[in-house]
Parts: structure tokens; C-alpha cells; sequence
């Protein structure tokens, strides 16, 4: 058995040898793969569920794509929205746990934050696909009577499990799956078994004991698991000052002219706009750099979907985007203890810097909620913190013109623009809103640029060109 912070990370402490760690498929190396995403409101409630989907999988897709749609309007429709810090979130994320021409396996990890510590649970689903059908884990076994009381007597070790909750239950195994030994992987949720406070629990029924359990497709599905290409996880690195950062966006440009050679703006002179995008990169970014033609943005990024479209960050880079950390699984870092928000920004800046050669400069938080945990995070790792002050909510609007006409009206110079490459209704809104804000004189830059070469200081907070931004609780940050 193995136990973690609870904080929705997998991260595990070990207690002895850990036989229940899990391995998951590089997402780069997955053809046809994209991350689908559902968000909800800035404000309340908080709400960001993503979802990979497969080129041919499409009983998968639509098996996902119905099942985190009900959860994202249940919970939409059942939560309390009163003004309240932090506020309550719901957070879906995945990882694939095979990806071969006979089995796909999808591990879902579902958080939900309600005012005092996360509860945080998992579940596994898995793709037949000579057969087009989907299964529960508890479909991998034959025997789910023989499975619990194997299940008993693992964690009856821990006198802090409650082994009378053990039952055979199919919604009790629903996330099962296998280590790289083939040993047969049990996850248990929060307070399923055991008090919350302990955190993840998991136990590996050994692979000679688990035979007998398997049924034919169990074995297929084990077998996958076994001769996955497993992902890299970024690795952890200390960062201060200013990170280290090089590019097309660090240059100075003669303070005497609208622009230097190499086409950056000085927007002390011309009147400038920066055009934001969170949340991706995802299946609309490339129509969403295209649209932008040899106009820059700022592309907020998400670490789990950056590593399933790496390429998409590398043709932001070459064309001289600004590409920034929007952390690894769009969590509410206010609810986080500080080393899982250095977690977050940590593993995100590692990634941008492996793939573009650049180490971000720039963070967004999360539905724009900080605080000075926050910040002084973002101040060790070299960030400074970027807001927004033009909502036209996007998200949730499926009309691209709507979405035009909201951007131009809200827009002033230097504003800052908050969009999300996620939604395909602002990809087709692109082209207005770059011919509408042209037609006005704006110069479309990202966002160093707006403020001006060094003007971004580290743990510092910005919304728009030369102002100060405010916290969720009113309170202006450093």
C-alpha cells in the first residue's frame, strides 16, 4: 500500500518497495491523440475538465466526451456559487496507460475541492478495439469475489484501513490497471477505504496471483500495459531571478522607433494590444496560429496538454509567440500547499524549456486566483504574474462573431485579452478580431512587449500595461 499528499499529485511516499506505482504512454508518441477540454466560469464555481480523445476511437471518444459532460453540468448545476476563498473547484485530468493497436487504457483522476482539503479519486477505463467497445476495470477480472478478498488481506497490514469496506463491488475497482511487472494495480478513492487524510491507497495483487483473475481481455490489457513506451516526466528543477530566458522576445528596440528590425514593438509609441490564450495547446491551436498570421500572442499553456502536442508550442516559438506556464493540471493554486504549487509552475517551466529552448518568464493562475503563497512562488521560479482586463468569455460561447463583437468592444490600448485556444468558436473568431483591431490601429504584441524590455518583475502581478493587478479577495498584490 502506498500513500500521497491527497492533493490530487502522484507523488507517492513509499512504506516499503512500491509495487503500486504506475507507469503512463508518452502522449507525444500517441498518433491521432488531443486533449479536449471543459471549463467553467472564472468565477464561481471553479470547473476544468480535459479528456484525450483518439482519431479512431470514436465509441471512446463519445463514451468521454458524454461522461464529463454530465459530470461538468452536474456540478455546475449542485454547487453553491457564493463569493468565497478559495473557491470550490472541480479538476478532471488523465493519463493513458496503454495505447496499442488491441487496448487503450484511459486513467481519469477526478479532484474536487469544497473548502478545506481536496478529495481526490480515480477511475479507469478501457478501450476493446477490435471489438469498438469500452470497459470498466472491474471487466478485467473474472472473479471479483476471489479479487476482494485478495484486496483484504494486502491491506490488512495497515491498521489505519478499514478492510470491512473492501467488497466486491464494481464501483469499489473501478480503477485497475497494472504495474510494469504486471502486477494488478487496486486504487482505491478518499474515504473509501481508509480516512481522506491518508491520502492515495493502492495495492498490487502479485502478477502469479492475479492470473487467475484475468479474463481473456484482461490479459490484452496487461500485456499493453507491459509494452508501453513509457512517458518522461519533467524533471523538477530549482529556478531563480530571471530564469535564464533566451528568444525572439528579449530584445530591446530603440526607444526612438515603433518597432527594431526583427519586428518588436515598442508600444510606448504605437498602440498596442496583447492577445492571451489559456489552456491549451489542444486540437483548435494550430487553427488559432494560423489565423494569428504574423500577428504575436501570449499562449498561457498547460503542462499535461503541452506534453501531448509538443509540437504545437515549438511553431509558437519559430513564430515568435510568447510561450508561458499556466501550470500542469489547472488546479486552483491557492488551494495548494506550496510545494505542490512549485510542482505545478516547476514542472510546466521544465517542460516549455525542453521543447522551445526558452524557460517562461510569465505565469497565469488558474482562473486568475493568487495569493502571496502564489506569488512568492512565482518569485523563487523567475515568473511574474500576468492577469487579464478583457473577458469576453469565450468558453462559453459557441459564436465566433459574438465573440469578435464582445473582444473589440471591451478593447482599450494596452489592453490584455483573455482567450482560450480550446474553443473552436475562438478560432473561427480570430480573423475578425484581428482585422477589426487592425482597422483600429492596434499592433497586436505579446506580453513583454506591451510593458517594455525588463518592466516585468518576478512575484510581480499585471492586468494591463502599466497597471497593477487585484487579488480574488481585493487585497492589491506586490
Amino acid at each position: 500500500m502506498t500513500t500521497s499528499s491527497g492533493d490530487g499529485t502522484d507523488d507517492h511516499v513509499t512504506l516499503a518497495s512500491e509495487p503500486t506505482m504506475l507507469t503512463y504512454v508518452d502522449p507525444a508518441g500517441v498518433q491521432g491523440l488531443n486533449p479536449e477540454t471543459i471549463s467553467g466560469e472564472s468565477r464561481q464555481p471553479h470547473m476544468h475538465l480535459t479528456y484525450p480523445t483518439l482519431a479512431d476511437t470514436p465509441v471512446l471518444n463519445k463514451r468521454l466526451h458524454t461522461d464529463m459532460t454530465k459530470a461538468a453540468n452536474h456540478y455546475a448545476t449542485h454547487t453553491k456559487t457564493a463569493d468565497r476563498f478559495p473557491a470550490p473547484e472541480y479538476n478532471v485530468d488523465w493519463q493513458l496507460t496503454a495505447a496499442s493497436p488491441d487496448v487503450v487504457g484511459v486513467r481519469l483522476r477526478t479532484g474536487e475541492y469544497a473548502g478545506t482539503r481536496w478529495a481526490n479519486s480515480t477511475r479507469t477505463l478501457w478501450y476493446d478495439r477490435p471489438a469498438g467497445r469500452v470497459l470498466g476495470s472491474a471487466q478485467l477480472v473474472n472473479d471479483l469475489d476471489l479479487l476482494a478478498a485478495l484486496v483484504k488481506q494486502h491491506l490488512a497490514l495497515d491498521p489505519a484501513v478499514d478492510t470491512e469496506a473492501v467488497r466486491p463491488d464494481p464501483l469499489l475497482f473501478d480503477s485497475l490497471d497494472f504495474n510494469s511487472r504486471g502486477d494488478l494495480v487496486a486504487e482505491f478513492d478518499d474515504y473509501q477505504v481508509a480516512p481522506g487524510s491518508m491520502g492515495r491507497i493502492a495495492t498490487a495483487i502479485p502478477r502469479k496471483d492475479a492470473d487467475a483473475l484475468l479474463t481473456p481481455f484482461g490479459r490484452r490489457a496487461r500485456h499493453a500495459v507491459e509494452n508501453a513506451k513509457p512517458a518522461t516526466v519533467p524533471e523538477i528543477v530549482a529556478m531563480s531571478g530571471g530564469g535564464g530566458r533566451s528568444g525572439p522576445n528579449t530584445g530591446t528596440p530603440d526607444l526612438g522607433t515603433i518597432s527594431d528590425r526583427k519586428g518588436r514593438v515598442n508600444c510606448a509609441l504605437a498602440t498596442c494590444v496583447a492577445l492571451t490564450f489559456d489552456d491549451g495547446p489542444g486540437p483548435n491551436t494550430a487553427r488559432v496560429l494560423e489565423a494569428l498570421g504574423d500577428n504575436r500572442a501570449t499562449f498561457f499553456t498547460v503542462g499535461s496538454n503541452a506534453a501531448v502536442r509538443p509540437e504545437l508550442l515549438a511553431r509558437m516559438r519559430e513564430r515568435g509567440h510568447e510561450v508561458a506556464n499556466h501550470t500542469w493540471t489547472h488546479r486552483d493554486l491557492t488551494t495548494l500547499p506550496e510545494n505542490r504549487v512549485y510542482d505545478q509552475l516547476s514542472r510546466t517551466q521544465s517542460f516549455i524549456k525542453g521543447i522551445t529552448g526558452n524557460r517562461p518568464t510569465l505565469v497565469r493562475a488558474p482562473y486568475g486566483a493568487i495569493d502571496p503563497k502564489v506569488t512568492d512562488v512565482a518569485r523563487e521560479l523567475g515568473l511574474a504574474v500576468v492577469q487579464w482586463n478583457v473577458d469576453p468569455k469565450d468558453w462559453r460561447v459557441e459564436d465566433p462573431g459574438a465573440i469578435a463583437a464582445r473582444t473589440l468592444a471591451g478593447v482599450r490600448r494596452n489592453s490584455i485579452v483573455l482567450l482560450h485556444d480550446t474553443n473552436p468558436a475562438t478560432a473561427d473568431a480570430i480573423p475578425a478580431i484581428v482585422a477589426g483591431l487592425a482597422a483600429r490601429g492596434f499592433t497586436l504584441v505579446t506580453v513583454p512587449e506591451l510593458y517594455g524590455p525588463g518592466q516585468l518583475a518576478p512575484g510581480h502581478t499585471y492586468d494591463a500595461g502599466g497597471t497593477a493587478a487585484v487579488s480574488r479577495r481585493g487585497h492589491p498584490l506586490p
